[in-house]
């Protein structure tokens, strides 16, 4: 992994260094040092309640670890990493079994955050002496660099054992100026799923974690750098808030939320505005007038909660980010009243990540978006009303991900698919063919002008299997997401010889009802595919490579909500399984 030549370069406040006693920590070289480090953290095990002996076995076996002087050689903390994993995730998951079992029951908060439990009190109240606390911090003053260190600490900030989406986090850290790109962002997260800061949550068994949790005793740990010695984070009966005083970021928590006072005096020098759970926004446009905004996470982020409704009271706030000339990130995912983005858009200059996803009410996206030389993400899709795409969005050459790509009527679709071919690095894109689509002759055929597209996903507002005859893949395409697939038949454009270098392939909804192989495919989604009769010796015949597949269908039930769907859905079958 390549270092940053200035490593605070966007960091802004106290957490320039945030441990500055540990900055150019190393690990333990002499004797010495090593027997007295081992004396300061033994003496904690004292402070185990007398009902937590397992741990307390437990945590010697973590300091015997650490701190054995034949193991550390010098700075080479690496080569006790798997066994210190091992040790740590033994101990946490005791930890929990006690936790769970002194906890009292608690009621949600509408804000996502649970009134503190007694034991939890307990804890907050001491968690600069806590032993368990001070000996995880042990392994978190190694993290290296110290931008590693900032990316998780931000991570305090969430209720406890809520999920977290992998690109929820890449793309918060890049606005932050804490990794260059999404590449060193994946990076960062795999290195702290090895080291067990966070956990992966999966539902399934897929190879892969786009999602995780942090362990509640890790963020315990991070609740007492954050809020002790960073002075990052300050308590609100049990909350964790930012103190922008300090951090220059604010989150919003509250169910009404108005984010300045009207003459603006709140606002100084902030960088980022991060919505936890705030649904009603009242946002005065002064504040962005006195600040420099890096992030402005408004939008929804939650991963199980697609009706968490977030509304703003006037979208005439959006002309106030024409100052915002260092603005990397803006998400206003799910924000409802929200119809157009002004022409003032074009001032966004740093701009890299535009998330408008499920933006429900917006109709119209402004040409001026075309300006935005530096995007590389755009995300429009699930935007329902919206009927074409800008003209000029094939000159936004940085574009990575491109996704809600529509096609409409030929009237209201000023870019089509060849245009995209200007678009030399994307890597992602998604497709959506509208109700009211025109599809011209030949224009899928184009898709094979997409050299570097890994990903792909297209999708039928429409039943009309004749629309489009001939499509050819992208060369370099791994994985293709197909939701609504209009055909009962597979047609010759989908055959396996077409997609030799296919991984995954995803089928939502749709007519299909035969499969065809031999596919080199690894990963089989097949969701909602009700016409499709298939059993699981039948796909692995026709998929002889998988390494992991699911079917799952959808029972049938009027009374069923968007919330409720997931745990109404039925596995047919799942390989491997999770029994």
């Amino acid at each position: 992994m390549s270092v940053r030549t200035n490593p605070s370069e966007g960091v802004p406040g106290s957490l320039n260094h945030p441990t500055q006693t540990n900055d150019t920590h190393q690990a333990p070289s002499s004797a010495d040092d090593i027997e007295k480090i081992r004396r300061d953290i033994d003496s904690l095990k004292n402070r185990f309640p007398t009902s937590m002996k397992s741990e307390k076995e437990l945590f010697d076996q973590f300091v015997e670890l650490i701190f054995s002087h034949h193991k550390i050689k010098g700075s080479d903390f690496s080569s006790v990493l798997p066994e210190l994993k091992q040790k740590t995730e033994s101990l946490l998951r005791n930890l929990a079994k006690s936790s769970r079992n002194d906890d009292t029951e608690t009621r949600e908060n509408q804000n996502g955050f649970k009134p503190l439990s007694q034991l939890q009190e307990k804890i907050m109240e001491k968690l600069e002496d806590n032993a368990i606390v001070k000996s995880l911090r042990v392994s978190y003053d190694f993290l290296d660099p110290v931008e590693l260190r900032i990316c998780l600490l931000l991570l305090a900030i969430f209720p406890e054992n809520v999920v977290l989406k992998k690109r929820l986090m890449i793309y918060w850290w890049i606005g932050e100026g804490l990794v260059r790109d999404e590449k060193e962002g994946e990076e960062r997260f795999q290195k702290l799923l090895e080291l067990g800061f966070i956990m992966p949550h999966c539902i399934d068994r897929r190879p892969t974690a786009n999602k995780c949790k942090i362990h509640p005793w890790i963020r315990y740990m991070l609740l007492s750098v954050a809020i002790i010695k960073e002075k990052l984070l300050q308590l609100d009966k049990g909350i964790p808030r930012f103190d922008p005083t300090i951090s220059q970021r604010v989150c919003l928590i509250d169910d009404r939320t108005n984010l300045i006072s009207k003459d603006g005096s709140e606002a100084k020098d902030w960088r980022t505005i991060f919505n936890i759970s705030g649904r009603f926004l009242s946002i005065d446009s002064k504040c962005f007038a006195k600040s420099k905004f890096v992030v402005l996470q408004l939008g929804r982020w939650q991963v199980y909660s697609p009706s968490h409704h977030i509304e703003v009271q006037d979208q005439s706030f959006l002309e106030g980010l024409r100052t915002q000339k260092h603005l990397k990130y803006l998400s206003l995912r799910g924000i409802s009243r929200i119809t157009t983005l002004p022409d003032s858009i074009k001032e966004l200059v740093s701009l890299e990540i535009l998330d408008l996803k499920a933006c429900h009410n917006l109709e119209t996206l402004p040409a001026a978006i075309a300006s935005l030389r530096k995007l590389t993400h755009l995300d429009v899709s699930e935007c329902y009303m919206l009927e074409s795409m800008p003209k000029g969005l094939d000159n936004l050459t940085s574009l990575l991900v491109l996704k809600g790509f529509i096609i409409g009527n030929s009237h209201r679709t000023p870019i089509r698919i060849g245009n995209l071919q200007k678009l030399k690095n994307l890597e992602r894109l998604s497709i959506h063919i509208g109700s009211e689509a025109v599809v011209l002759e030949n224009e899928f055929d184009k898709l094979k002008d997409l050299e570097k597209v890994r990903c792909l996903k297209i999708s039928w507002g429409l039943t009309n299997k004749d629309l489009i005859k001939v499509v050819s893949f992208p060369p370099s395409l791994e994985k293709l997401d197909l939701e609504g697939f209009p055909h009962e038949d597979m047609p010759e454009w989908l055959r396996p010889s077409k997609l030799s270098e296919l991984k995954k392939l995803y089928i939502k909804g749709g007519n299909l009802r035969k499969l065809e192989g031999p596919w080199n495919v690894e990963i089989l989604i097949l969701k909602y595919t009700k016409a499709l009769k298939i059993n699981e010796q039948e796909v692995h015949r026709l998929f002889p490579s998988l390494q992991y597949v699911k079917k799952v269908n959808r029972k049938e039930d009027d009374d069923m909500t968007s919330e409720t769907s997931a745990a109404k859905d039925s596995i047919e079958f799942e390989w491997p399984s999770l029994k």
